[in-house]
């Protein structure tokens, strides 16, 4: 109910909020404030405590304008969603549909995520499906798949993403998968540095990309102003594809892309989630401990 009637305000009212709740959020309650700050360090080793605090300051204010902008996406029209989230080679991803095919698009929670996958599903003639992970607050998790689910996108529960892929294998759709989010437990994961840590990804949507013999395309975002946006659709695999044992080049593509984009804007990574919990910082070579003699 309290995100039903904050999305009745007006975009700019919702800025204001946010511009408020960044003074309580940084400097009065500070939630992962400390979190946020190491790994901000760890990812960037050479910073100095200013530089540091300085990015910390541009993500909680940009964390809390995206969070104002998805409460508004939920009463936006197509128009003004299609003018705030610029899609700048939309062909890229056409061609591909008009031959027939299906889609994997990848990207990660960069800039405004929710407004990248409502302009996809309203500038594309095919049905869109997204995985999702249900949210813990059962109104809030409702919220989001209805605003989610406006212009006919079809928002999948994790568990049944694959499942569903294979129902649907005979469909032309597109899949769209945020993919740089903690895997579970010690499923199978490719582990590659990234950020200078050693990190666990999904292998599932390369799986499916192999599975379905569709290409894959990753979706570069970038904040151009407070509240307007631009993508660009980046081929990172087509079929036909190479078996190999071990070794996940696409997914291995993935991470490079993403990692590029969050040192081309790395105010608007989600610096603040747990994806390291448990997973011990990779040690600098001078750095690490001599061994006993």
């Amino acid at each position: 109910m309290f995100l039903k009637l904050l999305s009745r305000l007006s975009l700019t009212t919702l800025y204001r909020i946010s511009d408020i709740l960044f003074v309580l959020t940084y400097y009065v309650f500070r939630p992962r404030r400390k979190l946020v700050c190491s790994h901000i360090r760890q990812a960037f080793p050479d910073w100095d405590d200013a530089r540091v605090t300085a990015l910390a300051k541009d993500f909680f204010r940009n964390v809390l304008d995206v969070f104002m902008e998805i409460i508004a996406s939920s009463r936006m029209s197509p128009e003004e969603i299609t003018r705030r989230m610029e899609l700048t080679n939309i062909e890229q991803a056409r061609k591909y549909l008009d031959q027939g095919q299906s889609l994997v698009f990848l990207s990660a929670h960069i800039s405004n995520w929710e407004w990248l996958l409502l302009s996809t599903s309203i500038n594309l003639p095919v049905p869109v499906d997204v995985v999702y992970k249900p949210l813990h607050s059962e109104s809030a998790d409702q919220f989001m798949y209805d605003s989610r689910s406006r212009f006919g996108v079809d928002p999948i529960s994790m568990k049944d993403f694959a499942n569903e892929v294979i129902r649907r294998k005979r469909q032309q759709r597109v899949y769209c998968i945020l993919a740089d989010q903690k895997p579970r437990g010690d499923s199978k994961a490719h582990i590659t540095e990234f950020l200078n840590r050693e990190t666990r990804f999904f292998l599932g949507p390369e799986k499916i990309a192999l599975f379905a013999k569709i290409p894959v395309l990753f979706i570069r975002t970038q904040r151009v102003a407070r509240g307007y946006y631009k993508a660009e659709f980046i081929p990172i695999g087509e079929p036909p594809y190479e078996k190999r044992r071990d070794s996940y080049p696409m997914t291995e593509r993935y991470v490079r892309e993403v990692e590029a984009m969050i040192h081309a804007q790395p105010e608007s990574y989600l610096w603040g989630h747990k994806r390291w919990k448990g997973q011990p910082p990779i040690i600098p070579p001078a750095e690490q401990p001599a061994s006993d003699p």
